[in-house]
């Protein structure tokens, strides 16, 4: 997943003239993470089917517990990939940024939404035979505002005032929680036969 996050981010960079970076870079950035989130954790529940795993960790934890340790699992492997990805990302665009600490809370915040929402959803397509397809189909939609949110606030730690910060972060951490509990209340029945 890191290979194909820097690869990414080396083509972008080669394809895109300096002049359109600042306004562009807030979307590529997020397209990096998008197709790195849905290449990885599109899988997030398809190893126990695949070696049939998924009934011991029924009986050996609550599915609420089963649906937190993937989501801490999937996050700690964002984060990971964040770290390596946004010095790389800023030195290979020669990112001007105006406000680092609004980026970097941006950036963590539409992550913590997109895995939350990403290893949420996977759980419902684990018994599907078209999978990988019907996955994209569920999540783009879903995903929606927190990618459009995240870019918002990106931008405007870019470009000074360019956008309403705070209405965007908080529409991330609201649209979070309110996934999280939804999956919360549904994962009983999402890993059941």
């Amino acid at each position: 997943m890191i290979l194909f996050a820097f690869l990414t981010t080396a083509i972008f960079s080669i394809s895109i003239p300096a002049s359109f970076v600042p306004r562009i870079a807030p979307a590529l950035l997020w397209l990096v993470f998008l197709f790195v989130g849905i290449n990885g954790y599109a899988r997030a529940f398809l190893r126990e089917i695949d070696e049939k795993t998924l009934d011991g960790l029924k009986m050996g934890a609550e599915a609420e517990a089963i649906l937190f340790g993937k989501i801490l699992y999937n996050l700690s492997i964002m984060l990971i990939i964040e770290l390596i990805l946004l010095p790389i990302f800023v030195a290979l665009f020669d990112l001007k940024i105006h406000d680092p600490s609004l980026f970097l809370v941006s950036i963590t915040l539409g992550n913590v939404g997109f895995v939350i929402i990403t290893s949420s959803l996977s759980v419902l397509v684990i018994r599907s035979k078209a999978r990988e397809l019907l996955l994209p189909v569920i999540l783009f939609p879903l995903l929606f505002p927190i990618v459009t949110s995240t870019i918002s606030a990106i931008s405007a730690s870019i470009v000074a005032g360019a956008y309403d910060v705070k209405g965007s972060l908080l529409l991330i951490l609201i649209y979070s929680a309110v996934m999280l509990i939804v999956s919360t209340l549904t994962i009983g029945d999402a890993i059941t036969e």
